[in-house]
């Protein structure tokens, strides 16, 4: 079991079929590439990516069984993109246990996430197997490397905005290409499997988009609300990265306390925890975190407005039932 406050996005039926996906191909006891990546996908996070993979397959009438094979593919994706990350962010826990660059070192946990990145692949082309069309599988793929695409230009950006102050439009803009882009990944996969027309595929666009800033911004403000993720506090003080809490609160502080947000960012010499309960302080102190979870309400209004469009199905309410705030966001 993981230490994680946020409940598991996927139903217990979905959670299931993927956990035995995974256990089929990747028994406990293997060796070698397959131990790193067993290392990285269990235990099991949220399920995010899976679940709304499936959800969104049957919301345009698709099935679960072609499907499935899709939906190991994007935790296979997601969890070797973070392998990456944490190595980049210097971060030593993913999932409340060490990440695998600290157990296995840096160099195998490249080789891991990239064999995450491989077995991915395979998964998804293993839907044509189970049933869907063959032009479905390529335009599956097809969304799955240019939403990788759109993840990897963001992160990028990401890295150049750390250690100074940017504009909340900036920032916006950054997490809707980085996190609504990995879950469009899930969506726009699922979507384009279960046979989605160009509106509805628009509507799961604009869905993701919106619920991936909410979201983010949910994980933004895990930092300064308490909350246990399974993953460090300080990891964004200490890697110098603007979150909307801090950049909301530089806002609205004095310019003698903005000074001192920028140079908490830009600092790289004090220690990362003392520089965390500083920027804790002044983000308390102007109201950064509240701020912050009314801009991610509103993005949710927004994705829920999207859904719309979609017929009416228990598989809408349940993409619906993640922008109620306190279930995801």
């Amino acid at each position: 079991m993981t230490d994680i406050d946020v409940p598991q996005v996927a139903d217990p039926e979905v959670a299931a079929m993927v956990r035995a996906e995974v256990e089929g191909r990747w028994p406990l006891g293997v060796s070698g590439l397959d131990e790193v990546v067993r290392y990285g996908l269990v235990p099991f996070g949220k399920m995010m990516g899976p679940w709304l993979l499936i959800r969104s397959a049957l919301a345009v009438g698709g099935d679960i069984a072609t499907a499935l094979p899709a939906a190991v593919a994007l935790e296979c994706v997601q969890v070797g993109a973070m392998m990456h990350d944490d190595i980049i962010d210097c971060d030593a826990q993913r999932r409340s246990k060490p990440a695998a660059h600290t157990v296995f070192g840096e160099p195998t946990a490249i080789v891991g996430g990239d064999g995450l990145f491989f077995h991915g692949f395979a998964a998804l082309s293993e839907c044509q197997e189970a049933g869907a069309p063959a032009e479905r599988v390529a335009q599956a793929f097809t969304v799955l490397s240019r939403a990788g695409l759109r993840i990897g230009s963001a992160a990028l950006r990401e890295i150049r905005m750390s250690r100074e102050i940017c504009s909340v439009q900036d920032y916006l803009d950054m997490i809707a290409d980085k996190s609504g882009a990995l879950l469009w990944m899930a969506c726009g996969v699922g979507g384009t499997l279960g046979g989605a027309d160009d509106t509805a595929l628009k509507a799961l666009s604009q869905y993701s988009d919106q619920l991936g800033i909410a979201y983010q911004i949910r994980d933004d403000l895990m930092a300064y609300d308490g909350t246990r993720a399974g993953k460090p506090n300080i990891s964004d003080v200490r890697n110098g990265r603007p979150t909307l809490p801090v950049l909301l609160a530089h806002e609205r502080a004095p310019r003698e306390q903005q000074l001192r947000i920028e140079r908490l960012l830009a600092d790289t010499a004090a220690p990362a925890a003392e520089r965390y309960r500083a920027m804790a302080d002044l983000v308390g102190a102007y109201d950064g975190a509240q701020a912050a979870r009314e801009v991610s309400h509103r993005h949710v209004q927004l994705a829920t407005q999207a859904l719309e469009t979609l017929p009416p199905s228990p598989h809408r309410d349940a993409l619906e039932d993640l922008t109620v705030p306190g279930r995801l966001v």
